[in-house]
Parts: structure tokens; C-alpha cells; sequence
């Protein structure tokens, strides 16, 4: 019952905030109309606020009806499983059912077996599955290993060099068409996946890179680094890949974990204890949103389809939703034992993975 009133009184918090900015928006609004007003010697432009502050009505009426539905449909999904792992787990991938977890040992969790693909001494960061089976892993090594299933058994394949430090983040493209690795130099490489073709390396000076995330469209892949985000456009003329680099972004912290939406044209990026989210239009990046709940660092950010999910050290996930007539807002919040260090969805956007610095993989129904 706690857990309960204690997401009633977050989620209210929340509409205690999204309604002030309202009314700070509505007044900032409504004062510039009434000048236009004024110039043009019309009242269409105080019309004009008239139906703004409706929509703002018709929001806050919205807000209600939609947490009633959300607080219902986790009341019946909420569960929780875990399995053992040998070690610290620093990275989560999902594909299909398929969970790889990646520590200083490396699991695949596949059709209820577990495979032990790598033992090492250095940690390893990040890892994916590709479609054909191959698992790709990177870390402390400054390699990327690539491994494949033979007679029952993960046998290294080949590796991807060209690092000159740890591997910190290995993601596909939403079409699977390419892989992005990042390096802690600061170097993004783009791979082909079919043959795992190098396409070209580039770097941007806001110093070492953390996490990678390929746009919807697989038109842009940004990056999140020590001093800001790095947002290339991936151009390809006469199958030749290039990328662009089109913006780049200073922030006062790194910028631990980025993610573009799955759906619409938003991307969220951790900065401290909050969340950037920006908009963009043709290869333009704007902030949209911060979006505030953590108390403390936020460490992982990931999109389903019509909901993103951030992880902190104040050992909280937290569920938003972008229902709310374009307003994002945290509806659902699991509370954990400590931080949360990394986050996954499967492909059907059912099931959400995490791990918490405490040797186990958590899941959870959404």
C-alpha cells in the first residue's frame, strides 16, 4: 500500500509541476497576444489565447482519466524475477527473448539454457545480439570481440580493433543495417552488419564517449560524451557511407546514456539528476523538455514504443509517458534496493530488464 500512495504523491507532484508551467505559459502568452493585439488593433489574437488556455483545460482533464487507466494496468502487470549472475553486471541487451548480460563474465540467457560466452579479468561495458546469432562485446580490452555459436558453444570469431581505450557502448541501428561502437577517446565507429565492414571513424571534441543511439529513420546517430552530445548524419552517396557531424550540444556533466524514441522524433539524454529531451525536425535538435523526478544521477534512459524509462542511483526506475497531449510525465515508479546501472526492453516491449550493482538480472512485466 505504501508503494501505491507514495506513486500517487510523485505522480501528483508531478501535475503540481506540469500545471505551474501552464500558468507561467499561459500568462507569458497571453501578455504577448495582448500586445500584438494592441499593434494590430484586432481581437483575433486575444481569440487565439481564448482556445489556448481550453487546450490546457482539456490536459489537466486528460491528466486525470489517464493515470486512473495507467494505476489500474500496473496494479494487474506488477511482478518481479531475477537470476543469478557470477558477477557485477555492468550492461543489459535484449534481443527477441534473448538476454545478454555482461560483467567481467558474459551470459546469454537463450530458450531457458544459460551459456557462459566469456571469463576475463577486465570488465567488459557493452555487448548486442545480431540477428544472426553473432554477439558482439566490447570493454577494458579495447577490442570488440565477436563471437558465434558452434556445436553448442560461443567460439570467438574475429574482433574489431582500431580503440586506443575501453569500449563504453555497442548498439545496432533501428533497420539492423549498421552497428556504432564507442570508445572512450572519443572515437564513433560505424560497422555494416552483414560483414562487419568498417565505414568510416569519426570523432568530436567534447572528449570521450559513453553511450551511442541511431535515430528512427537511421538517418542520424548521436552520441553521448564527457562535455555534451555529438549528433552525426549518416549520408550515403554512391554505397559510400559518411557521416556529418550536423550539431553538437555543451552541458555542464557528461552525458552518461542517450536514447532516440522508437516512435516519434525525441530524444532523451541523462545530465546529472535530469533528463534532456529534444526535438528534432529535419536535422534540427531542440530542447523540448527536462524532465525532473531523480534525486540523484541518472546512469540509463531507454524508449518502447510510447514510453521511456531512466534509471538512477537513487535506486528508481521510473516510467514516463508522452500521452498527455505532448507533455511528458512520470506515471509509475519501481523502487529498487540500490542504484540502477543499466536498463533493456525486449523486441515485443513487454518486458524490461535492469540490474542494480547487486549480481542479478531483474525483470518486470510492463
Amino acid at each position: 500500500m505504501m508503494a501505491i500512495l507514495q506513486s500517487k504523491r510523485d505522480y501528483f507532484y508531478q501535475i503540481k509541476q506540469l500545471i505551474i508551467n501552464m500558468l507561467e505559459n499561459i500568462t507569458q502568452s497571453f501578455e504577448a497576444l495582448c500586445r500584438v493585439a494592441e499593434e494590430q488593433q484586432s481581437l483575433k489574437p486575444i481569440e487565439n489565447a481564448i482556445r489556448f488556455m481550453d487546450q490546457y483545460y482539456d490536459c489537466i482533464q486528460f491528466v486525470k482519466q489517464d493515470y486512473i487507466t495507467k494505476e489500474i494496468h500496473f496494479r494487474e502487470k506488477l511482478q518481479s524475477k531475477f537470476s543469478k549472475h557470477s558477477s557485477d553486471i555492468n550492461h543489459i541487451s535484449v534481443y527477441q527473448d534473448e538476454v545478454l548480460s555482461c560483467g567481467q563474465d558474459v551470459y546469454l540467457y537463450k530458450q531457458n539454457k544459460q551459456y557462459l560466452i566469456k571469463q576475463n579479468n577486465l570488465p567488459i561495458y557493452s555487448g548486442i545480439i545480431l540477428t544472426d546469432g553473432k554477439v558482439l562485446l566490447g570493454g577494458e580490452e579495447k577490442v570488440v570481440h565477436v563471437y558465434k555459436l558452434i556445436n553448442n558453444q560461443y567460439i570467438e570469431d574475429t574482433q574489431l580493433r582500431g580503440f586506443s581505450r575501453a569500449i563504453t557502448s555497442i548498439v545496432k541501428s533501428q533497420n539492423e543495417d549498421y552497428i556504432g561502437v564507442s570508445c572512450l577517446d572519443g572515437k564513433i565507429a560505424l560497422y555494416q552488419t552483414q560483414n562487419l565492414i568498417k565505414l568510416g571513424v569519426w570523432i568530436n571534441d567534447l572528449g570521450s564517449a559513453y553511450s551511442l543511439s541511431f535515430s528512427i529513420d537511421n538517418q542520424f546517430i548521436a552520441s553521448g560524451n564527457k562535455n555534451g552530445i555529438a549528433i552525426w548524419e549518416i549520408k550515403k552517396n554512391n554505397q559510400i557511407n559518411s557521416a556529418e557531424l550536423i550539431q553538437s550540444f555543451i552541458t555542464t556533466k557528461k552525458i552518461r546514456s542517450i536514447a532516440f524514441s522508437r516512435k516519434q522524433k525525441f530524444l532523451a539524454a541523462s545530465h546529472k539528476n535530469e533528463i534532456l529531451l529534444y526535438h528534432y525536425y529535419i536535422d534540427d535538435f531542440k530542447i523540448y523538455q527536462k524532465l525532473h523526478h531523480h534525486n540523484e544521477i541518472v546512469n540509463c534512459v531507454s524508449f518502447g514504443t510510447d514510453i521511456l524509462i531512466s534509471g538512477s542511483d537513487d535506486a528508481t526506475l521510473c516510467l514516463w509517458s508522452s500521452s498527455i497531449k505532448g507533455y511528458w510525465i512520470c506515471y509509475q515508479i519501481i523502487q529498487m534496493n540500490c542504484c540502477i546501472n543499466s536498463i533493456a526492453l525486449n523486441t515485443k516491449q513487454t518486458d524490461l530488464y535492469f540490474d542494480c550493482f547487486d549480481t542479478v538480472i531483474h525483470y518486470q512485466s510492463i
